[in-house]
């Protein structure tokens, strides 16, 4: 049921008796109950239930963070010093809390390790809840954790931000959580539990900075915050229970990912091949930056290209419009009243913020990841969610394969590289826009409230197929339907003259063209209705979050997008121009920033990113120097005529 969470490993660890079995392995939930080794978590909760003993059970679905899932110990369940948790979310100051254990040993790479040995080394009294407790309110970011001690007869469970909810059986035998409430409701309206009273109490959420204890027999779950101060006590058992991992060998060995090689990036940076001086030699808008290679660019007699000629201001709606707009939406039963989409960049982040913190609105947040999220995004993801308590729900398509199909189809444009089809690299992500309705249906919503800016409309990437989107349009996200069709005709003509793109991501590509393009985009666009200003967003970002930005560019715009600094760096190369050229060009035209203060801004942001470029290439599996040396023989659209 919990699948959607993520797809690279699961596990599960059951407690009864005197011993706590623990099984996991790189599988897929919906495969792993098939493997030979699970049938002791399988076994044993049959045996308890003939016998009627007490027992507990955590289980989880995973996509893979810190700590590659090919080692068995990153996987959840984590196990140590006796102590075994399922772990949602990320520890963002988890150097900081090694660094204040220096007489403990780290023995995995997977930061919920770090949670396990906060909490041993305050368990010298017994007292597992407040351990727990005082080592939850330790942890940055949006963590939920579900905890068993081998010492102990309960599970803890506690969250950051929200992401937790309990339900309980009419008789009290049962009380069942998981990290989203559809899960739950999902679980007793298919009669999953059939043995199990068949009257639910009603579903409760853990609120942020919440714990709860579910004791074994005949107790209430306890519930309290971090702060209170006197949790009960809990009594260790006498004899602590047998901790037993059972090692899968059913299923083959995941093999060991390639990794970042910062020698790699050396070469990779020397590879990269940029002509400045013909770059600054391009004829540009005398008041914007866009320059003569732009598509369907045309100058006056005074050297103003179409674009600014045709610019008309952005008509904002107005913040009280959308506090209006946001009260309307509000539910009495303290429910979320929004769904809002947050993809880890400065433009989502930053929107949270503005929604929950100036405007009193309780979101839930919601981010799809496709593989090319970056573990930068999601550390920010993390900070926001937390530091806000704001309920995460994450769905994660199947990672491995997302990137196996962005493998093929880099692979094969390769083959015959064309600027208007650089799109296909990042098709995988519109999905995006697919669960975000299902979301707001599931949920029942009254509105999603995304963060798209419209100074980042890149509508040139269509331009390089033969379209011209460069009139005024209200929604800058949504072109005419003519161009939809053209769109789908030019991509049908090239996959022809290219029969390397007819492999197995096509379903997927066909999927995300649907989902981008053809569903309804019924979702309110925060940035209609406030203006957006880059220092005031950097400025909220670093000082009250902590946000985190990328060691190899001085821009915070797309670092938390794995695909953007290499097809940035191709359209660069043989266009002269980035998205940056365009995002800078907008600024000018809503009065944001000079022309003399973009065009500076442009030399730098458009450098390229080795760091990023070397990730991407390790993480999809493709030789990156190959990749760039092809992409450096293609045909510039500038500089001297027998490079055209």
């Amino acid at each position: 049921m919990s699948e959607s969470r993520g797809k690279e490993a699961s596990g599960a660890a059951l407690l009864v008796g005197d011993r706590i079995d623990v099984v996991k392995a790189p599988v897929r939930g919906r495969d792993f109950l098939g493997l030979a080794e699970a049938a002791v978590i399988v076994d044993g909760i049959t045996g308890a239930l003939c016998s009627n003993v007490p027992f507990a059970l955590i289980g989880h679905t995973r996509m893979v963070t810190n700590g590659g899932d090919h080692v068995a110990g990153n996987n959840q369940p984590v196990m140590r010093d006796g102590l075994v948790a399922v772990h949602n979310g990320i520890i963002v100051n988890e150097a900081r809390i090694w660094a204040s254990l220096p007489n403990t040993e780290r023995r995995l790479e997977v930061d919920t390790e770090a949670f396990l040995a906060l909490v041993a080394s305050r368990l010298e009294a017994g007292d597992l809840l407040n351990a727990a407790a005082q080592s939850m309110g330790d942890l940055d970011g949006a963590n939920s954790i579900a905890l068993m001690s081998a010492r102990h007869d309960s599970i803890v469970l506690s969250t950051a931000n929200g992401s937790m909810f309990i339900w309980q059986s009419g008789d009290g035998d049962l009380v069942a959580f998981a990290s989203e409430k559809a899960i739950l409701e999902e679980v007793v309206r298919s009669a999953l539990l059939p043995f199990f009273s068949a009257t639910w109490k009603s579903l409760d959420q853990v609120n942020p900075g919440e714990i709860v204890e579910l004791r074994l027999a005949g107790h209430e779950p306890f519930r309290g915050k971090w702060t209170d101060a006197a949790l009960p006590t809990g009594v260790p058992r006498p004899t602590a229970r047998a901790l037993v991992d059972h090692p899968v060998v059913s299923c083959p060995a995941r093999p060991t990912p390639m990794s970042i090689n910062t020698s790699r990036c050396g070469e990779i940076a020397r590879t990269l091949n940029i002509d400045w001086d013909a770059i600054r030699a391009l004829k540009r808008c005398t008041r914007c930056v866009l320059p003569e290679t732009f598509p369907f660019i045309r100058f006056d007699s005074s050297g103003v290209c179409n674009f600014c000629r045709g610019h008309k201001p952005y008509p904002y709606k107005g913040r009280d419009q959308l506090e209006r707009e946001l009260a309307d939406a509000k539910r009495g039963n303290g429910a979320p009243d929004v769904l809002f989409p947050i993809s880890g960049g400065r433009d989502s982040c930053y929107g949270l913020h503005v929604v929950v913190r100036e405007m009193g609105a309780k979101p839930v947040a919601f981010t799809y990841d496709w593989g090319m999220v970056t573990d930068l995004a999601r550390r920010n993801i993390s900070r926001m969610c937390g530091a806000l308590g704001i309920e995460h729900i994450l769905i994660s398509a199947d990672i491995r394969q997302k990137r196996e199909f962005i493998r093929k189809n880099v692979a094969a444009w390769l083959r015959k590289p064309h600027l208007g089809t650089v799109p296909l690299f990042m098709a995988g992500d519109k999905q995006f826009f697919y669960y975000a309705n299902m979301l707001k249906q599931e949920m029942g919503l009254a509105r999603t409230l995304f963060s798209m800016n419209p100074l980042e409309r890149t509508d040139f990437k269509v331009g390089f197929c033969g379209i011209d989107e460069s009139y005024h349009k209200e929604r800058h996200y949504d072109p005419k339907f003519v161009n939809k069709l053209r769109l789908g005709a030019f991509y049908g003509k090239e996959f022809l003259r290219n029969f390397a793109f007819f492999n197995s991501s096509l379903l997927d590509s066909a999927f995300a063209y649907f989902s981008y393009y053809l569903i309804p985009k019924d979702f309110t666009s925060m940035y209609d209705y406030l203006p957006w200003h880059e220092q005031e967003v950097e400025e909220v970002l670093l000082r009250q979050y902590d946000w985190e930005t990328s060691p190899d560019t001085q821009s915070t715009w797309r670092i938390g997008d794995g695909t953007a600094a290499f097809y940035n760096y191709i359209y660069l190369r043989v266009a002269g121009f980035s998205e940056n050229d365009t995002f800078r060009s907008n600024q000018i035209r809503q009065g944001l920033i000079s022309r003399e203060a973009a065009m500076s801004r442009i030399y730098v942001d458009n450098v390229p990113r080795d760091q990023s470029i070397a990730w991407y290439f390790d993480t999809i599996g493709l030789d990156a120097l190959e990749a760039l040396k092809t992409i450096n023989k293609m045909s510039t659209r500038y500089g001297p005529a027998d490079q055209r």
